[in-house]
């Protein structure tokens, strides 16, 4: 038996007939008729009652069909399958990074991945940290940067990134003239804080607790271009990570005085699937950053 016996096959029941069906496959009519002969001749079975105004399905050759179609679209699952493993010619790679890695640190890795996997559309979701663990445990997410102080027993990652967390204010601020500052002194002034899920929230508890002093918090959102025209313009100061501040962006950076570092890891779930555009993506994004 041979798949393009089941596709001839399938060919005349979908068509109507044997002629109709050489025309769709562009064959003779006695090619297809003896293939379908010598497809009931190894089956031992008539699959087909031949009649003047075209055939019928016998019961066996009812079944038959079923079959038939199964195990040519399983073929066609098969191929597109290693199509994408070999050549990811179709797909999309999806991750979720916090909002400051996605706009600084990994846009010319996004684009040299795209570059070398043109024909992958990606999907980049914009989260908090703690976000994204939670939509990779949900199974909302295969691929995710995460903090590894929140990293689970359920993930398997690979160290990515290193960063550290700042103070940032206007550079005429008068905690700029201090070289780190104390919990105490960053608490004393207006903030400007990203929303619930993000990383910079935890540090405001830790510092909070630590201080035994409420934050004043005087602005929240997830909009960079919007927290640092905040901050530029002298409204508020925020934690902020590092890679984040650009040299023209008009704002200055100062150290806490107990250094706050952040170690960020490529995570994914260890009883799950990862498509084969994901593993692509994990695999160029942990050889990028690993490169010495």
């Amino acid at each position: 038996m041979e798949f393009r016996q089941l596709r001839h096959f399938v060919a005349i029941v979908e068509k109507g007939g044997i002629s109709a069906a050489a025309r769709h496959l562009y064959m003779a009519q006695p090619a297809i008729s003896a293939s379908i002969k010598k497809l009931e001749e190894e089956l031992n079975m008539p699959l087909l009652h031949r009649r003047d105004r075209g055939v019928h399905l016998t019961n066996a050759g009812q079944q038959f069909l079923l079959h038939a179609r199964q195990i040519l679209q399983q073929a066609t699952d098969a191929k597109l399958a290693m199509s994408a493993i070999e050549g990811l010619v179709q797909g999309e790679a999806e991750i979720g990074v916090p909002t400051m890695l996605g706009s600084y640190f990994l846009p010319p890795l996004i684009m040299a991945f795209k570059h070398q996997y043109p024909a992958l559309s990606l999907n980049i979701i914009d989260a908090g940290t703690r976000n994204i663990r939670k939509k990779l445990l949900d199974g909302e997410l295969e691929l995710g940067v995460v903090a590894d102080k929140d990293l689970l027993p359920e993930f398997e990652s690979s160290k990515l990134m290193q960063e550290e967390m700042v103070v940032c204010m206007m550079e005429e601020h008068p905690l700029a003239e201090k070289e780190c500052i104390e919990y105490k002194d960053f608490l004393a002034h207006d903030l400007i804080l990203s929303g619930k899920g993000y990383y910079s929230n935890s540090l405001i508890e830790k510092i909070s607790k630590e201080a035994q002093t409420m934050p004043k918090v005087a602005f929240t959102s997830n909009l960079l271009p919007l927290i640092k025209s905040v901050i530029r313009k002298g409204y508020a100061i925020s934690p902020m990570w590092k890679v984040a501040i650009q040299d023209d962006d008009g704002i200055i950076t100062r150290p806490f005085a107990k250094p706050f570092v952040i170690e960020l890891s490529l995570a994914w779930r260890r009883d799950s699937y990862l498509s084969s555009a994901n593993q692509a993506l994990r695999d160029f994004l942990l050889e990028q950053v690993n490169k010495p």
